[in-house]
């Protein structure tokens, strides 16, 4: 571990001597990073929040920040069947590529540019929001993302501002190296304004990468934001990944995140309510075969009174996956007229699967209505007898009572492209989907 924090911090250094000509604000950000990285180490099970996974794929890669752009022309069929209708910015090993990105029927309202650029031209807002909702003072893989800091998104709603069309930032790693990618993503919705935001992972090649992104948002009073994260890396890659945000009062937030590859992945939502009558939807799937560990930590604040969550993340793990749960609802003293709901729920689909699940309450207010549960279990006896009384095949039976079991979190996607993605790419992980043709 002590070599593989070296190694992380070198790769700091570096950078931080390549890019002298950055302003002092960011040259302050990036160094504070490494700082806290230094400090904090990287996580092992002896820290709580990681007790159920461990880094091995991380510490054991050589992963690096790459040096310089290639060309981007074979990518674009990717692009073409991963994309979305509507404006997007496409990223390629961590660098925005302008060739494949498209602000055609950016609605009117809406500013979206790249980091590296805003970071040029809007360095006065940058300053005041970076580090905001995501310090790098309090977990090691966020200061990393802080020291490597570069390029990612800057997406900006006026105050009124309506978006029908979702967002799309599509990240994709080429998998032809061991490359380190470190997007930091700002989101800054205004007052009363609306819009639905759809981050994208995917590898184009089967090779070992590391994404390590950070989303900030912050929503004004009576703002709503939906955030869709679809994540179907390689079966190599490691992908860690914090979205943190901040609710006004009367603000309305649904996150919905598809983990679907990886050889680690780990998906954090933290979402603090800062004003009265806010309302957050946190859904979660997660599908993993072989060996693959997918780790998911949710932490819901109720800070102030007259706030509603609901939270459901399912896991179907089969062969030797593992999969992690920890979700925190936390009540402080004024919070009164809380209303929290918390469900976890996972399906092994053999012996040798494991689910992790640790849902918490943590109150302290008196007048509140909080539940959480958790479960976890294989598939019903009785109905797969019953399929297959009526002919079906067992694999066949098998695959449809685990889409079954995973449609709950799918149908919480409204109709449209973004749910057919969704449902193209469950397609692929779902038992038997080696022996069908599914496109994502």
């Amino acid at each position: 571990m002590t070599s593989a924090l070296a190694h992380y911090l070198d790769v700091g250094a570096r950078f931080h001597a390549r890019d002298a000509s950055a302003p002092a604000w960011l040259k302050r950000v990036r160094s504070e990073g490494l700082e806290h990285l230094q400090r904090l180490g990287l996580p092992t099970n002896r820290d709580e929040a990681w007790k159920y996974t461990h880094l091995k794929p991380l510490v054991e890669g050589t992963f690096i920040r790459p040096e310089a752009a290639h060309g981007t022309g074979d990518l674009s069929t990717l692009v073409d069947r991963l994309g979305l209708p509507g404006p997007r910015l496409v990223f390629v090993d961590g660098r925005f590529a302008p060739e494949l990105s498209s602000l055609v029927a950016l609605p009117r309202g809406l500013t979206l540019k790249p980091l590296r650029d805003a970071l040029r031209e809007d360095g006065e807002l940058l300053e005041s929001l970076l580090g905001q909702r995501a310090p790098s003072q309090d977990a090691a893989l966020t200061a990393l993302n802080a020291a490597l800091l570069e390029d990612g998104a800057l997406l900006r709603l006026a105050p009124g501002a309506v978006s029908e069309v979702p967002v799309q930032l599509l990240f994709l790693t080429r998998g032809d190296a061991p490359v380190l990618a470190s997007p930091r993503i700002i989101v800054l919705a205004g007052e009363s304004s609306e819009a639905t935001l759809v981050e994208t992972y995917a590898g184009a090649g089967a090779g070992a990468t590391f994404t390590n992104a950070v989303t900030e948002v912050t929503l004004d009073d009576n703002a709503s934001l939906h955030h869709y994260k679809l994540q179907a890396e390689a079966d190599a890659a490691v992908h860690v990944s914090g979205l943190h945000v901040r609710q006004g009062r009367d603000s309305r937030f649904a996150s919905h995140a598809f983990s679907f590859g990886g050889a680690l992945s780990r998906n954090e939502v933290h979402s603090a309510f800062a004003g009265e009558g806010g309302d957050a939807t946190l859904n979660g799937l997660y599908v993993g075969r072989g060996t693959q560990h997918l780790d998911n930590r949710t932490a819901l604040d109720h800070a102030v009174p007259r706030c509603t969550s609901r939270e459901l993340y399912k896991g179907v793990l089969d062969d030797k996956a593992r999969g992690t749960f920890h979700g925190l609802i936390r009540v402080r003293p004024d919070a009164q007229k809380t209303d929290s709901r918390q469900q976890n729920r996972n399906l092994l689909l053999s012996e040798s699967a494991q689910a992790d699940a640790r849902p918490q309450l943590e109150i302290l207010a008196d007048d509140v209505k909080c539940a959480h549960g958790a479960a976890v279990g294989r598939l019903d006896a009785a109905a797969l007898f019953y399929l297959r009384s009526r002919g079906i095949p067992q694999a066949e039976a098998e695959r449809l009572l685990t889409y079954a079991f995973a449609r709950e979190v799918v149908d919480a996607v409204p109709a449209g492209p973004v749910r057919e993605r969704v449902e193209g790419l469950l397609g692929l992980k779902l038992p038997g989907a080696a022996r069908r043709e599914v496109r994502a």
